[in-house]
Parts: structure tokens; sequence; C-alpha cells
């Protein structure tokens, strides 16, 4: 567990401007991206030998080969792992292991959803969309029910939570909009972000429903961005203008493997995802320190309902006691675990926890403005789970 502790690290970020609406090729964001992340470390593209990015989304946009061609890249090592969210979190497993044996020294991960403008989102051999691959089965099965895409569908677990913890509307209403109200404070103070108006808790409860229990502040939001990242190998990130953020702890899990005492307390699974334990443990034990060691945490935040289940999930409060935690301000940059420093997919962008790792690598250099937490010495980044979940530690330098 500790052969990959300590053994890379992050050495250049960079991240193009986030808007609801570009109106740039996917191409162009990530290459931008690319360019900022090389400045940063004070390389060139020639200095890279090696390209590891989740690997059903963004490969879309831009492969490997033609990013190699286009910028001049040597690769010696290319690798896909994960999807969306959990593969860019994920991408610092095969960077490690690639580094660690001697397949690369330099590692390059880049990203972008293209969600925003739509222009280039894409499409199967077949030259559907995406999101239309399982039309049919929606059609037939979801729709006439009133059931048809993720809002719907967690507005339904959110009902679900409301009605297994006995919770009010008004309750709830609460609890969701205290992480609203928290990440767009973070997006504000941030301002790089597509969000940069307050939010109050009178402006929450005064915005539309959109799946009842809902509301527009509920949801992510639906923007164009890239962002890019570079690692290396620990002894070498020693030569880089900027302090190097170490990759400290690794975790994975998958949902059949989360079994046995993960599983616990009456048997409500469907509002507990164990597998998120099982991953956090595992990077925590490789990063050789505990939940209370952490100085904030990057949690896919695409739905306020998500947030609260995932806090749960991750073993940071007992089941059902999610909603006290976030009213209590824990979350807070104040408090004794801040999430989503930057505002995260609800009010800083949605570009599937891409934005979460350049601001952590931010908040470990001591370079987050005044989203700033002080002295962070350890930061955690979720992937977004679904069936598969994976976790990364960094540790400042």
């Amino acid at each position: 567990m500790e052969s990959l502790r300590d053994k890379i690290a992050i050495v250049g970020i960079g991240e193009t401007e986030y808007s609801f609406k570009l109106n740039r090729g996917a191409r162009e964001l990530i290459t931008e991206a690319i360019y900022k992340a090389l400045d940063d470390a004070k390389i060139s593209p020639k200095d890279i030998d090696g390209v590891v990015t989740e690997s059903t989304w963004v490969q879309q946009f831009l492969n490997h080969p033609e990013l190699a061609l286009g910028l001049g890249i040597n690769t010696r090592y290319a690798g896909g792992i994960g999807s969306t969210g959990n593969g860019n979190v994920a991408s610092f497993h095969l960077a490690a292991k690639a580094i660690a044996a001697g397949q690369a020294d330099t590692v390059l991960t880049y990203f972008t959803n293209g969600y925003g403008s739509q222009q280039d989102i894409p499409k199967t051999a077949s030259g559907a969309r995406r999101e239309d691959i399982t039309r049919g089965i929606k059609d037939s099965f979801e729709a006439p029910y009133g059931s048809n895409g993720p809002r719907i569908y967690f507005a339904q677990v959110a009902n679900r939570y409301m009605y297994e913890y006995g919770l009010t509307k008004e309750q709830f209403s609460r609890q969701l909009g205290a992480i609203a109200i928290n990440n767009r404070r973070n997006a504000v103070l941030n301002g790089r972000g597509v969000e940069k108006e307050p939010l109050t808790y009178e402006d929450y409860l005064n915005s539309r429903m959109i799946a009842d229990p809902l509301r527009l502040f509920d949801f992510c939001r639906w923007n164009d961005g890239a962002c890019a990242w570079i690692v290396t190998s620990a002894e070498r990130a020693k030569g880089f203008p900027h302090a190097p953020v170490y990759v400290t702890g690794m975790g994975s899990s998958w949902t059949p493997e989360a079994r046995g005492d993960y599983w616990t307390q009456g048997g409500k699974n469907y509002l507990y995802k164990p597998h998120m334990a099982v991953a956090l443990d595992r990077a925590l034990q490789m990063a050789g320190i505990s939940r209370g060691d952490l100085d904030f945490a990057q949690i896919y935040d695409a739905y306020t309902i998500m947030v609260l289940i995932f806090l749960e999930s991750l073993g940071f409060c007992k089941k059902g006691e999610g909603g006290a935690f976030v009213e209590s301000g824990a979350i807070s940059l104040e408090g004794s675990l801040p999430i989503d420093t930057h505002g995260g997919n609800l009010s800083h962008s949605y570009i599937n926890m891409a934005s979460h790792i350049v601001e952590a690598v931010r908040q470990l250099r001591g370079d987050a403005g005044a989203c700033q937490i002080k002295d962070a010495e350890y930061g955690m980044i979720e992937g977004g789970s679904s069936w598969e979940e994976f976790v990364t530690i960094l540790r400042r330098a």
C-alpha cells in the first residue's frame, strides 16, 4: 500500500476561463489549458512523455495520438482509466504506476466536457449522441411514468431520503440550501467561476422548482471550460518553479466489492454507497493518516443531495446525519471539513472534478486567494461515485 506514497507530484496546472457559453471548440479549450499547465511548470511539450486521461469522454474530443502529433509530444506511455469525474481523479493511479515502472518521466492529463456550447458533444460510431444510446429503453420504461433524466432521478433519491429520515420539506430545504449557499460563497470568493453573485437562503427558496423537492440552485452549472495538470516523479519535482504537491494516497473500489462491515444501519443501502468508504479507507491507509487529518475535501457535487449522501457514505458523518453536519457549518471554509473550496460543480464550474483537482493544488500551494484554508496540508479529491469510486489524497511539500 505504501509503495506509491509520495512517489509522484503535481508540478503544473492550467485552466481556461469558465463561462456558460464560450462558443469555442473543445480542442481549442483543451489546448489552451495544456499550454497554461506547461507554462505553470515552465516546460515545453517535448518534455512530456506520457499522457493519461479518463477513458470514456475526453478522448472523443481529442485523443492521445492526435494530441501528441499536434503538440509535438514524444509519448512513451499513454493510458485511460475510469469515466469522467472518477476517471480524472483516477488518472493519478495510472500516472504513478507508469512513472514508477520507468515508462514515463512526466505525464499530462487534460479534460473538458463541452457542456456549455454543446458544439462537440461526442457521438458513437453510429452517429448517435452518447445521451441517446439508451433512448429506446428510457422511452419505454421511464418516460411514460415521468422519470426522464438525472434531474428526475435525483429528485426521487431526495424524496426517499426525506421519507427514510422523517424530514419535513422545510427541514430538508434548509439542509440542501446550506450546501448550495456554502458552495456559492466559495465561488464568489474564488472569482474564477461562472457564478459571481452571492446566494441567500431567500434566493434559494424563491428559485423555481425543477423536480420536487429540488430547486434551481440544487443543480450544477452547465458551462464550458477545460483543465490540465502535469505530474512527475517526486525527485524530478524538486526542480520545478512551484513547490510540488505530492500524491500521497490513492484508493479505489467498486459496488459489488463493498460488503460485510460496510453494509450497516438497517440495510437502507439505496441511500448509501459503501464502496466510497472502502476507497477512502484505502487512500488514507496509503497516506498514513485518518479522516481527521484532512484539511479539505473536494466532493462531486452535481446535485446538493449527492453531497449529503456522499458525506455520509465517505464516513464523515453517520447515515441520516448529513443534514445536521452541513447546517452546523462544518463544510464551510472555517469548518472542520471545508468542501468544494472553489465553489464546486454547483457554482464554480461543471468540469467533472477537473477544476476540483486544480483547486486542490492551489490550496496546497497556498495560492487559493480568498478561499485559502489556513495551513492546509492534506486534501482529498473524490471522483463522483456510481458503480466505481476513486479517491486521491494530496499533500503539500
